[in-house]
């Protein structure tokens, strides 16, 4: 580009310094026209010969400046694609629960805790199951007692009153106040009533041994309660232990520089009440 300037300066001051040395009569005015024309194609020529190489250096640096330019893009795109392959926040709410509740159950898995949980699940099922049956038994019990109770009453009634119209009749007969005839009939109501007694005592103590026998539900369901409290424990324990060994690492820290329970004296050692304090601070340290 420098030396088609300088080309160009020449020949503009070849041209000038012709013009100077020959100028043209004023009186024919035509041949400077036809000067100046000739100098105007001139120096387009000039011009043009002095702007291709320009241009045609320039065409080669704009490809170039594109290629880099494509190749800065391609490579912007592809980290963003690495630094985040997939953009969650167009995905449906669901499907991010899905797959957060598949992480969990993952982590689960992976640290056995899945087993644990499906064993407590499990032994909640059937801790369910046995209160039920514990309340059937309890429930039929009770029913059985009721019922025991509602046919004794009526017996125990009769009884009573016999038994009071027998003692105002032997009182008038100590205070003579019976006839002979009445003592006679006094004498056989009392037979009767006696052994209506006898009777009536065999069928209360009958009726005792239904009540009696209706009680054996606490056996079974005590040693069912004690099953389900036992299940509840464990569940509660395998939750807690899922809690700590998940909490925050701060959490972790606070909860190991927790003094340990002081040793307790003499046969009473409220066991259950500390697990219920070490509980209830591990969910007050969690923030629940």
């Amino acid at each position: 580009m420098t030396n088609a300037a300088d080309d160009f300066d020449a020949l503009f001051d070849e041209v000038s310094a012709q013009r100077t040395a020959a100028p043209a009569p004023a009186a024919t005015p035509a041949p400077a026209e036809i000067a100046d024309d000739d100098f105007e194609a001139l120096f387009d020529s000039v011009s043009a010969s002095a702007a291709a190489p320009v241009a045609a250096a320039a065409v080669p640096v704009a490809e170039a400046a594109t290629e880099v330019t494509t190749e800065v893009t391609t490579e912007l795109a592809a980290e963003a694609h690495a630094a985040d392959p997939v953009d969650k926040s167009d995905q449906p709410m669901f499907e991010r629960l899905g797959g957060i509740v598949r992480l969990l159950h993952d982590s689960l898995r992976e640290l056995g805790y899945d087993k644990a949980l499906t064993e407590a699940s499990s032994q909640i099922v059937d801790a369910q199951d046995r209160l039920e049956y514990v309340a059937t038994l309890t429930e039929q019990a009770a029913n059985k007692v009721l019922n025991t109770l509602d046919e004794g009453m009526p017996a125990q009634d009769v009884l009573s009153k016999k038994a009071k119209d027998m003692d105002s009749r032997w009182s008038a007969l100590f205070d003579g106040k019976l006839s002979l005839e009445e003592f006679k009939a006094l004498a056989g109501d009392t037979r009767q009533f006696t052994q209506a007694v006898s009777v009536a005592t065999e069928a209360e103590k009958a009726r005792l041994l239904e009540i009696m026998m209706a009680q054996d539900f606490q056996d079974i369901t005590g040693q069912l309660i004690k099953k389900v409290v036992n299940i509840t424990k464990t569940v509660e324990n395998e939750l807690a232990q899922l809690l700590r060994d998940n909490a925050p690492a701060e959490v972790r820290e606070k909860l190991a520089q927790k003094p340990a329970a002081p040793l307790m004296q003499g046969p009473s050692v409220p066991s259950v009440a500390l697990d219920q304090n070490n509980v209830d601070d591990l969910l007050a340290d969690l923030g629940f």
